[in-house]
């Protein structure tokens, strides 16, 4: 890396912030515009984007039109929408003995905002933070994964060719560049990844008291009780898991079925997943790939771990790994204790939701949490015990999609949310304007203080403070 690249990045955040300074244009209009800007490179490069997706992931081009633009594209439709509604400053008047209080609340931008963004939905998790922030009123800067090379260059080129960088722009680079960008006085930053890489963006982020938020992983568990099975339920959980080749954040890790149903369960799987991808997956166009080496590896280790119920296959010239169902799981193994993100579903049977929940098979703070079933107790219980932000019952993945739906973590599965209402405050603070006009003027306030005007305080505090 060049010195003057250097330099360009460490003052990114200055200039972005004088911009907004010299300009501001904060009105709607202009927030707008530049969201429709957006709009129409979705629009006008959208089969670039399709292909750069199939370079990076192998992925389908239904896959990304449906996980990727589609949702972009319904969230800035949303935010277009309501927009004015959240921008609009919120008035109030308080009479108080002795002056009138003048209360303006509206949301400021915090300036120059970082959007550090994962390789496994590289379009979706790059443009869907810069989409609230851009509502907010925030300049930004996106550092795409280098894990996801074409969509990350597509991105650098299309959105630096729209924008100056001093409104929004794309730096690609490796860990070194991230770690330059994560060092300079960004207002705050977002990151989307691993925990261990989350915790070392958060280190670096409070020696310049950055704020951060943080979109992590985590186990998500998915329970089928006795009451859950249906072949569309097993269709809803198998698409959920090998969408994306399985690496999806939101993904149900782990399925944990009643043991009355535990064979059917896993008969259904195996037919589900033939309909699905054929007894070919590999040769399948609607099965994606694994997105680089390391992963590949990471993920056939976790086959190993039990006994391989369906496919358990893998080419590792192609970076292919067969959609695979694992059973007798050994307790204690690294499949039970690590996010999986990859094609590879362990099926766990057993007998009583208490004791599953009280097990430390559940990861409580997980990204997310699924349940099938039938029996509303069974669903309240799960939905109790889970600290997860977001429960989804008899149904995955689609809750993500929905822009009513604040999307993110709590504990080990990251801090701060977004999409919809929610981006739009996760990237913007409360502003008060506070006025007071006095009609009369008392002196009791003012040392020295005396006993009678404690006791003054004591009885009209409501009206005095």
């Amino acid at each position: 890396m060049s010195d003057n690249h250097g330099h360009f990045l460490k003052t990114l955040p200055e200039r972005q912030r004088e911009d907004l300074i010299s300009r501001a244009d904060l009105s709607i209009e202009t927030r707008k515009k530049k969201l429709l800007k957006l709009k129409s490179i979705l629009l006008e490069h959208e089969r670039a984007f399709i292909q750069a997706l199939q370079s990076d992931l192998g992925r389908p081009p239904f896959e990304t039109l449906s996980s990727e633009i589609t949702v972009l594209l319904n969230e800035i439709d949303y935010v277009c929408k309501h927009l004015a509604k959240w921008i609009r400053p919120v008035r109030s008047r308080h009479l108080k003995l002795g002056y009138v209080e003048a209360i303006k609340r509206m949301r400021h931008p915090y300036g120059s905002i970082l959007i550090i963004s994962s390789w496994n939905y590289p379009l979706q998790l790059a443009l869907m933070p810069a989409i609230g922030a851009i509502a907010s009123g925030n300049r930004c800067v996106i550092k795409p994964s280098e894990l996801a090379p074409a969509t990350g260059e597509l991105l650098r080129e299309v959105i630096n060719h729209v924008f100056p960088p001093e409104q929004l722009t794309v730096v690609t680079g490796d860990a070194q560049t991230a770690s330059l960008l994560t060092s300079a006085p960004f207002d705050l930053i977002f990151f989307t990844g691993s925990q261990q890489t989350g915790k070392a963006v958060a280190r670096q982020a409070a020696n310049q008291l950055t704020p951060v938020i943080l979109e992590l992983g985590g186990k998500n568990p998915c329970i089928m009780d006795e009451t859950g099975f249906s072949k569309a339920a097993i269709q809803q959980i198998v698409w959920g898991k090998f969408l994306n080749a399985g690496q999806t954040c939101i993904a149900p890790d782990t399925l944990f079925v009643h043991q009355s149903i535990y064979e059917k369960t896993l008969s259904e799987i195996s037919a589900s997943l033939l309909a699905f991808y054929g007894d070919r997956p590999q040769e399948s166009d609607d099965y994606g790939r694994i997105c680089n080496d390391a992963h590949f590896q990471k993920v056939v280790d976790f086959i190993g771990k039990g006994d391989i119920w369906h496919g358990g296959k893998y080419d590792r010239n192609d970076r292919f790994i067969e959609p695979t169902v694992v059973v007798n799981v050994k307790p204690g193994s690294s499949i039970i204790q690590e996010e999986i993100f990859g094609p590879v579903l362990p099926v766990i049977p057993y007998t009583d939701l208490r004791t599953l929940l009280s097990s430390d098979r559940i990861q409580r703070d997980a990204l997310t949490g699924y349940i099938f079933s039938k029996d509303n107790k069974q669903i309240l219980q799960f939905m109790e015990h889970m600290k997860s932000p977001t429960i989804s019952a008899n149904q995955v993945i689609h809750h993500a999609a929905n822009p009513h739906v604040a999307f993110g973590g709590v504990g080990r599965s990251g801090y701060g949310a977004y999409h919809g209402k929610a981006g739009f405050l996760a990237f913007s603070y409360d502003k008060t304007d506070y006025k007071s006009y006095h009609f009369i003027h008392f002196q009791g306030k003012f040392p020295p203080y005396s006993d009678r005007n404690m006791k003054f305080l004591k009885k009209l505090r409501k009206w005095l403070l």
